[in-house]
């Protein structure tokens, strides 16, 4: 009969998720993430102690993993958690003089496969002039169909990451009074922002009709009653009413499924006889739109979007389409030695 569960190795799990959470600053998502990552591992082994460890162990668990319809880039991603947890566990007490240090190296793919599983591909995304006509062609006879709107119009003019698009309060809508830019002030305060990280996402050069779409709408809620620290984009009820006419029903309370916001942007770009992309794609428009502008240009977008490093932006967002490098490369050129 197999185990289900090792007392043993379920308390030193929650002190690493102690750990995590305190000492490394990792979210409640990233260390339920570690914690399903380790269990694997330890479903593998018939929840051995974690102790008990040698390198024909770990490469059967490797071969294991390999022969699974799992992706090199999340065999890979599981490998390094449950290395990074033995580099840790290796300096607790009770387990220092049990686990030999020099093995742990041993949780890793091939060079060829590492570079295999870490190689960016290109991300799909829509053309600026696809998401103007879709926003423009979108209705709002309804609250629903104005918040809608400006849902998108604000994606297309900043690129917020999908959690922090449904948790933008009013009041992180900012116009600046330097730079007479409007933006959103997105901060773990008031957003659920990845990494924690406070940044000023402004609002891209776009035609005024976009900007005014969220504009309006913000006028539309507070003469509602809504407040700064109120959603932007709060729940809406569609419900008969004694008179079996239908009305809508505004909550003040954020939108809490993603599933939500995508069936928003599904419904908007597939009625428009286009193929529905993420939300996340927008940044990836966004971003190859700036590298064709000046390295300044594509610096000051590279950090609106959150990026520490331009690095980030180039390789991950900027990467061009096949068709656009054989454009590029089909241009002749002046010779110059």
């Amino acid at each position: 009969m197999n185990n289900l569960y090792n007392a043993k190795n379920e308390r030193i799990k929650y002190d690493y998720a102690i750990y995590l959470s305190n000492a490394k600053q990792r979210d409640r998502k990233t260390v339920l993430s570690v914690m399903e990552h380790l269990h694997k591992y330890e479903v593998f082994r018939n929840f051995a102690d974690f102790s008990i460890i040698d390198e024909k162990v770990i490469h059967n668990y490797v071969e294991k993993s390999l022969k699974e319809n799992k992706s090199l880039s999340y065999i890979d991603h599981n490998l390094r958690t449950i290395r990074e947890f033995y580099f840790w566990l290796e300096r607790q007490r009770g387990y220092k003089s049990k686990i030999n240090y020099n093995i742990l190296a041993y949780f890793s793919l091939t060079k060829n496969q590492r570079k295999e599983a870490r190689a960016t591909e290109y991300q799909r995304s829509y053309k600026l002039d696809d998401i103007f006509e879709v926003i423009r062609a979108m209705p709002e006879n309804s609250m629903e169909e104005r918040r809608n709107k400006a849902m998108i119009s604000l994606q297309c003019l900043c690129g917020l990451r999908i959690s922090e698009l449904k948790t933008v309060k009013i009041k992180n809508l900012i116009r600046d009074e330097d730079s007479e830019n409007w933006m959103v002030y997105v901060s773990p305060r008031d957003m659920n922002v990845k990494f924690a990280k406070i940044r000023h996402a402004f609002f891209m050069p776009f035609e005024d009709d976009i900007k005014n779409n969220i504009l309006e709408w913000k006028k539309e809620l507070i003469k509602h009653g809504f407040k700064g620290k109120d959603p932007l984009f709060p729940i809406i009820q569609n419900q008969f009413n004694q008179c079996n006419l239908l009305e809508e029903n505004i909550k003040n309370r954020e939108i809490k499924s993603n599933t939500t916001v995508i069936e928003i942007f599904k419904k908007a770009f597939t009625s428009q006889g286009l193929e529905y992309l993420r939300p996340h794609s927008f940044r990836h428009t966004i971003a190859r739109w700036a590298e064709r502008q000046s390295p300044e240009f594509f610096n000051a977008v590279s950090q609106s979007l959150g990026h520490s490093h331009i690095e980030t932006t180039f390789t991950s967002y900027g990467a061009l389409r096949p068709v656009e490098i054989g454009r590029i490369l089909k241009k002749k050129l002046p010779i110059i030695f």
